[in-house]
């Protein structure tokens, strides 16, 4: 009885050393798996992206680099050497166009949350622009953020700021520390 008992410990040990070093060995596989989801599921240089809808180009994309991330718990997408995005908008008899351009970019997949840096420049196909050094999109809400030192010019007015909070289409308009300027169209006799 006592080998018995002598024998279960020595099997109980000898388990709990396997489990320990198996264990470690996951450990250590799941260090590896960490590592590898830090780094990028895709890397494209020279990306020039198209997408149409109806045979109608809607967005041109393109970027020295962009990142595919789409391995990470939160996915997105990185374009660490600057972005330029050109929006169609197809009317009539016409194609409007606005230009988007930045220093670095990153989209995030699953909130369609857009964060522009560096030199963020807007041309919307009426001429309005906007500049600054990031600037937020929420394409969902349709919805333009930042808390940066930022300028616009718009057709019949400019502003300047610390903050910015609008509407795409500046409807809707929040600007803290503004420097307000509006032009009056002379009347015609």
């Amino acid at each position: 009885m006592k080998q018995l008992i002598h024998l279960l410990k020595i099997t109980i040990t000898a388990m709990a050393v396997i489990c320990v070093l198996s264990c470690d060995d996951n450990l250590k596989a799941i260090q590896k798996m960490q590592i590898a989801s830090n780094e990028p599921m895709g890397e494209v240089k020279e990306m020039l992206l198209k997408h149409t809808d109806s045979g109608l180009i809607k967005v041109k994309m393109s970027g020295e680099t962009m990142l595919d991330f789409s391995n990470d718990i939160y996915p997105y997408t990185e374009f660490p050497d600057g972005i330029h995005v050109v929006v169609y908008e197809h009317k009539k008899d016409s194609v409007l166009e606005t230009n988007i351009t930045a220093d670095y970019a990153i989209m995030y997949s699953e909130s369609d949350l857009v964060d522009l840096k560096g030199n963020v420049t807007i041309v919307n196909y009426d001429g309005n622009t906007f500049h600054g050094e990031q600037l937020y999109w929420d394409q969902t809400a349709k919805w333009i953020f930042t808390d940066q030192s930022f300028s616009t010019q718009l057709k019949n007015a400019s502003t300047s700021g610390t903050m910015l909070d609008a509407d795409e289409e500046y409807n809707k308009i929040t600007v803290r520390d503004n420097n307000d300027q509006f032009y009056r169209t002379p009347l015609k006799k």
